[in-house]
């Protein structure tokens, strides 16, 4: 028996065969001889024995088509966006959102098949316009608004059984500090395709679906008054308003697409519970989750990963479950321990910056010191001097300020080797040139 020292274990037995007499075109195993060599062979073996790893054996690699299939999602978010308040598909949106993390985690080959889950919506909507609609009077003044809304939502809600999660807004205990806070949020309740098949997601997610929904009922003619989806609470389900005097035909743009009456804050509120599922620091809930979500204060994560990037990171436990989750993460392992990733963090922040980094200026700053973390050293200075400049970061507290001002010390020197970077915005999104797939960069096969 032979053994080698390191990699992983693969056992050859070498074994005879004989031929059957009658069946000359058969082979079978017979038992090993007496004497028979068992040789243990390591993947790293040496090339003398002329084997190769299956780790470098290119019949057990492809390439990665992730970073391509990543930016195709994004370039959609990022039109979608840019067509305004009014314009915005938000189902749209939230799937390629969706379509964007799952290239960053799993480097499938195969993109998100969008499309089939906006199917599964259209064929909700058909399911109602054709089989609880259909003893309603005919579109017009004779069909009650009200009854025709709760039939919509009673669809939704009880027939289908879309509901809340147990930890409805955040699982994150308020007014307290937790070290990983990806343990306390399930990420899949944010993306409307995990919604649409569990069945659970929250408040933000579901009013994407409802009003996604009423937008196909009113494109299949079953609905003729206009209606908001109320996001003013998100921590219960959606609800409806009627718009009075409006009507389907007010709503149509000429290219037969409709208005948007469901505030883009449903997408900042899904980005925002992504970016505290994922995030890879440790996270202050001391003023609670309004206040870190609207940047106030020096709560949320932006604190602790600043320190971590001026000071070091000085719990070795916390070292070993980041490493741990950066390995499974690259794998392809969706069960993450918790301790966050980094590419989706990153990705969350980007797309809060576009979404409502002027109204809310405190995005930058978290985006800023992500980025810092990833390396992109202009990038993450530009982010943070756009936010100084704001009113919010001029009256933020000392402390925070403190923070800031000795970040931008640390890449002063380092930003100004490089050329002038300008904050991320929507025209720079747009500018940006899709990757080119290395071929070279071979990536091993999720086993």
């Amino acid at each position: 028996m032979q053994l080698h020292s390191s990699g992983w274990w693969a056992v050859h037995t070498e074994l005879q065969l004989s031929t059957l007499p009658c069946m000359p075109k058969t082979r079978k195993l017979a038992l090993p001889p007496k004497g028979c060599r068992l040789s243990v062979i390591a993947s790293s073996s040496s090339a003398e024995d002329g084997r190769v790893p299956a780790e470098r054996d290119v019949r057990y690699r492809r390439a990665d088509f992730s970073d391509l299939h990543a930016f195709e999602a994004r370039q959609a978010f990022v039109k979608n966006i840019a067509s305004g308040e009014a314009g915005i598909n938000l189902a749209e949106a939230a799937l390629a959102i969706a379509a964007e993390d799952d290239a960053l985690v799993s480097h499938s080959s195969v993109k998100l098949p969008v499309q089939a889950y906006a199917k599964r919506m259209q064929r909700m909507a058909e399911d109602i316009a054709h089989n609880r609609l259909d003893h309603f009077p005919s579109v017009g003044s004779d069909r009650d608004p009200t009854a025709v809304l709760e039939v919509v939502q009673r669809y939704l809600y009880k027939e289908q059984g879309f509901q809340l999660p147990l930890t409805n807004l955040s699982g994150v205990p308020e007014h307290t500090r937790v070290d990983h806070p990806g343990v306390w949020e399930n990420a899949k309740h944010a993306y409307l395709h995990e919604t649409l098949i569990s069945k659970r997601g929250i408040a933000a997610v579901l009013a994407v679906l409802q009003a996604d929904v009423l937008q196909r009922l009113m494109k299949l003619g079953a609905v003729d008054f206009a209606v908001r989806t109320d996001c003013r609470n998100f921590t219960k389900l959606p609800n409806f308003d009627l718009l009075p005097g409006m009507t389907r035909s007010m709503l149509t743009r000429p290219d037969g697409s409709l208005l948007n009456t469901c505030t883009s804050d449903a997408i900042i509120q899904i980005l925002r519970f992504l970016k505290r599922a994922y995030w890879p620091f440790a996270w202050d809930s001391s003023q609670g989750l309004a206040g870190d979500s609207r940047g106030l204060g020096i709560g949320g994560g932006f604190a602790s990963a600043a320190q971590v990037a001026l000071e070091g990171e000085a719990d070795a436990a916390m070292q070993a479950i980041a490493r741990t989750a950066k390995h499974r993460l690259e794998r392809g392992i969706w069960t993450s321990p918790g301790a966050g990733d980094l590419r989706r963090a990153k990705a969350a922040c980007e797309r809060l910056v576009l979404v409502a980094g002027g109204a809310f200026p405190a995005e930058r700053r978290d985006l800023a010191v992500i980025l810092l973390h990833c390396g992109f050293v202009p990038q993450a200075y530009a982010e943070l001097q756009a936010y100084m400049a704001s009113e919010t970061g001029q009256n933020s507290p000392l402390q925070e300020k403190e923070l800031v001002r000795r970040l931008l010390s640390l890449m002063q020197a380092q930003a100004g080797e490089e050329p002038p970077v300008a904050p991320y915005s929507v025209e720079s999104a747009l500018t940006e040139q899709a990757p080119t797939v290395d071929s070279d960069r071979m990536i091993p096969l999720t086993w």
